[in-house]
């Protein structure tokens, strides 16, 4: 195929134009209806009206154990000047007799009994004394307490159900108390869901370097049966026109909404945009204004609807949020379904793009107010999605928004608050401690490095950060630098020590230092900036170009691979162990992990940074204890880990 082949986007549509684009070519209402018990319609929307069969309650009833009587008889009654009246009878809780009483007169009645004629009040049993054929009454009673007139609830032929309503448990006991069982409601909408891609395999599948799971697939189908839907995902469709066309016909043929992922793009291989037009009216919208999620494609093929989504996670995610929940809810009759928007602080500023509104993923953490902290990576990354709880919107005419501002967030359907956000870089020894620490805690862990995670203390969003970050002018860890950061109302717990060293496969040879690395035009993969480790690297570096008389930044533009960079110690072993890279720096532990050969350089203080207000919560608190005393039974299974005479000391800042 040549270039000439490409065809490039559409013109490129704004994110609120998509849906009412879509309903020009393809009406947003529901596809039919049907008949179902109304256990099985929980979570479905009534497509009728739905219309009381009886009077509720049925019958006059009484709301306590006690006695029916006519009000009036029982006026200035106290319990120094009390009454009797004559006891004629006894209604129990399912008894269709009806009786009735005169003045003077009262009747026994439980609970849910039918109520005498033409008694208007009940006298709980508490307040009265039974003295043979009479009743001692201790207090008067007010007309109508303590009894339920018939049809006081609902009366025959009332709407109970309205039309575009969603059904839920109570909904269910409601209506089977008006004596309904069984309701009309929307039909269910099939969506059909084909992964693409040549790197795409099915979980469970063997895995080589170059391929992925398909988990896209899988996060779709979740949100839209959350929504009541009935989704069903086909073989995944190799990037060829003939197979995607193959699987989309046969997904046609059986669902009302066929969603592809991955393959939207204009490049030579995206193939999903040509399939689509080749149906009837075809593609709709190609392109959005948007980031991430831009190469969205729509296309209608008569009576069904197609949707292209990207196949990064995090376009995938939100293109779903933004265009097919809001389809799939109101195919299905759920009507005002909108993806759901509020107010929050931004802890760090953000750039826009100038006509782009752009959705940066980010957590939110209430303290008084909600905080809004965007999460670095882009829209292939999975990690982010575990821990989202939505998007920060950055809208098109905002080129920098300020640390501070008030922003629109898009939430998450399945957004939580944690109630403790763990914040720093990932070292493995610590998730065990986290594991064990906050089994039974709602807590959120997220692995942005060291710097990040002391920069989300300061910003009010971490509650515990895992920091190791060296002071090149002291040679000390973290301490230093908290300082100069001015964090305040935190406390810093001594952690443990780490090996840090070179990690490579044995047939290298021994690694003995970052200029052995340039000279032996070794392949390099580095750490990412604000990490403690990339901190060391580029000490060595300096250090080593000192007494060796190179120019440090000469050295970093002559190692190859400086600037391929990993995210965390296991990633540099993987790569190293796979043969991608020769040498990284990480800690042993993982070398050993990889079955990797390992050189020292030097034992680095892992510690963790608390916010006072947490001190006292029983979690935070069984951590300190652990540091101060188990920890010590607790390392012993990690090799490359020590603890020292400082460990699990508390100094205040």
């Amino acid at each position: 195929m040549s270039s000439q082949d490409r065809k490039l986007y559409r013109r490129l549509v704004s994110v609120d134009e998509v849906i009412s684009i879509i309903e020009k070519y393809f009406p947003l209402s529901p596809r039919g209806e049907e008949e179902v018990y109304i256990g099985e319609a929980v979570g479905r929307i009534a497509s009728r009206d739905v219309y009381s069969t009886i009077n509720f309650p049925p019958y006059t009833r009484s709301l306590v154990d006690g006695y029916a009587v006519l009000s009036g008889d029982l006026e200035g009654v106290y319990e120094d000047r009390p009454a009797r009246l004559k006891l004629v009878g006894k209604v129990s809780t399912g008894e269709t007799k009806v009786l009735s009483i005169k003045r003077g007169e009262c009747i026994e009645v439980s609970t849910g009994a039918i109520i005498p004629y033409p008694a208007d009040a009940v006298v709980p049993v508490e307040y009265t004394h039974s003295e043979g054929d009479e009743v001692v009454f201790y207090r008067s009673v007010a007309h109508g307490e303590n009894i339920d007139i018939v049809g006081s609830d609902v009366v025959q032929g009332e709407v109970v159900l309205w039309k575009g309503e969603t059904i839920t448990p109570l909904t269910a006991a409601g209506l089977s108390a008006v004596g309904v069982d069984r309701v009309w409601v929307y039909r269910k909408i099939r969506v059909g869901i084909i992964p693409t891609g040549n790197e795409i395999r099915r979980v469970g599948e063997e895995l080589k370097y170059g391929q992925i799971y398909d988990s896209n697939s899988h996060m779709v189908y979740s949100l839209v049966n959350f929504l009541g839907s009935e989704p069903k995902i086909y073989e995944p469709a190799r990037d060829t026109f003939d197979e995607i066309k193959e699987r989309v016909d046969q997904a046609l043929a059986e669902n009302d909404v066929v969603v592809t992922i991955g393959g939207t793009s204009a490049g030579l291989e995206d193939y999903v945009y040509k399939v689509f037009d080749t149906y009837e009216p075809g593609v709709i919208i190609h392109g959005v204004k948007e980031k991430p999620g831009r190469p969205l494609v729509v296309a209608v093929a008569r009576d069904k609807l197609l949707l292209g989504l990207p196949g990064f996670p995090l376009s995938c995610l939100i293109t779903s949020h933004l265009y097919l929940l809001p389809i799939v809810a109101r195919l299905q009759g759920l009507k005002g379904y909108r993806y759901q928007v509020e107010r929050a602080k931004l802890s760090q500023p953000l750039r826009g793009r100038p006509g782009i509104r752009v959705f940066v993923p980010t957590i939110l953490v209430r303290r008084g107010e909600t905080l809004a902290y965007p999460l670095d990576g882009h829209s292939g990354r999975i990690a982010s999605l575990n821990m989202i709880d939505g998007f920060i919107i950055v809208r098109e005419d905002e080129e920098y928004v300020p640390q501070g501002s008030s922003v629109d967030v898009l939430r998450y359907i399945f957004s939580k608050i944690y109630d403790i956000n763990v914040i720093g870089s990932h070292c493995p020894l610590f998730q065990e401690i986290l594991r064990k620490i906050f089994a039974d805690t709602e807590a959120r862990i997220v692995n942005v490095g060291s710097t990040s995670g002391l920069n989300a203390l300061k910003s009010g969003i971490a509650d515990i950060v895992g920091t190791h970050l060296l002071d090149p002018e002291t040679m000390e860890y973290n301490i230093p630098v908290i300082k100069r950061m001015g964090l305040k109302d935190v406390v810093v717990l001594r952690g443990y020590i780490r090996e840090q060293g070179f990690v490579y496969r044995k047939e290298i040879g021994e690694v003995k230092g970052m200029l052995d690395i340039m000279e032996r035009k070794l392949r390099f993969v580095n750490r990412n900036p604000g990490s403690g480790t990339r901190v060391l690297i580029d000490y060595l570096i300096e250090e080593e170009s000192r007494k060796k008389g190179y120019e440090s930044e000469e050295v970093r533009k002559n190692i190859q691979g400086y600037s391929f960079e990993a995210k965390n110690h296991d990633t540099i072993a993987y790569l190293v162990s796979k043969g991608i890279a020769d040498v990284g720096v990480a800690i042993k532990y993982v070398a050993d992990k990889y079955g990797l050969a390992f050189t020292p350089i030097r034992e680095e203080r892992y510690d963790i940074v608390i916010r006072k207000d947490v001190l006292d919560r029983k979690d935070v608190n069984r951590l300190v204890q652990l540091f101060r005393g188990e920890l010590k039974t607790f390392i012993k299974g990690f090799t490359g880990y020590e603890v020292d005479e400082e460990t699990g000391k508390i100094i205040e800042l």
